[in-house]
């Protein structure tokens, strides 16, 4: 099967609006959910969570999803921007020392970890997060997609009810027909959410997912290098 027709930009600092530009009309930042599942061993920094975790999750559906704006107000945080710093520091880390916020990361893995909350694992998409696409895909009439790795690897077909199951997850994804693609960064909590216009008209990533459209200046800094907290959280 031919490698994605698509990409996620390349340098942090590339709006998404202008790398997608002539391919689709509208990003959509969704937000990675939080897990609380206080009958699991507690989430481990630098650790993927377990099989056993994600399947939970599944099974129990939203009833134990925690959105970010929730995480903020546990933490004090002035909005989820925040929250995306805070998660910068975890997993890999991969975030410059003049925009890192370890007083933040510190603070919010603590009330996490009391709280039995499971950070979302960075690079993959949250079981919740799968739950939703494939209600979504529904809606957009998109029954099949092609699913594949990071940068497009190793894509094949699914059908959208597999994201309803527990055994699927989803890393990349676009519809034959073009008009849909979504993928995460390989270090970071959340992913892109690409329509056409003809696809936004037919269902809105708002209404499924936690997170903010994209502007003409919105990019992988969002939140970070320009820490305004002004992003508008769905």
């Amino acid at each position: 099967m031919a490698q994605s027709p698509f990409s996620y930009p390349g340098d942090d600092d590339t709006p998404y609006l202008q790398h997608f530009d002539g391919k689709f009309t509208s990003v959509f930042v969704a937000l990675n959910p939080f897990l609380k599942l206080p009958d699991h061993p507690p989430w481990q920094n630098g650790e993927w969570q377990p099989d056993s975790t994600v399947l939970a999750a599944k099974l129990k559906g939203a009833s134990c999803g925690v959105s970010w704006a929730e995480i903020a107000l546990l933490c004090d945080f002035s909005s989820p921007s925040q929250v995306n710093r805070a998660l910068r520091l975890t997993g890999s880390k991969r975030i410059s020392a003049k925009y890192a916020n370890p007083g933040d990361t510190a603070r919010m893995l603590e009330i996490c970890a009391t709280q039995n909350i499971h950070l979302p694992d960075e690079g993959c998409s949250s079981p919740l997060l799968e739950l939703s696409m494939g209600s979504f895909a529904q809606a957009l009439g998109q029954d099949r997609l092609i699913s594949a790795g990071h940068f497009g690897s190793s894509p094949n077909k699914i059908q959208a009810l597999d994201l309803l199951d527990k055994q699927q997850g989803c890393i990349e994804l676009w519809s034959v027909d073009r008009s849909l693609y979504c993928a995460i960064n390989i270090d970071y909590h959340y992913h892109l959410i690409c329509q056409t216009d003809e696809s936004l008209r037919l269902a809105k990533p708002e209404d499924y997912f936690e997170g903010f459209y994209a502007d003409t200046t919105t990019n992988d800094f969002w939140g970070i290098g320009d820490f305004s907290g002004a992003e508008q959280i769905l």
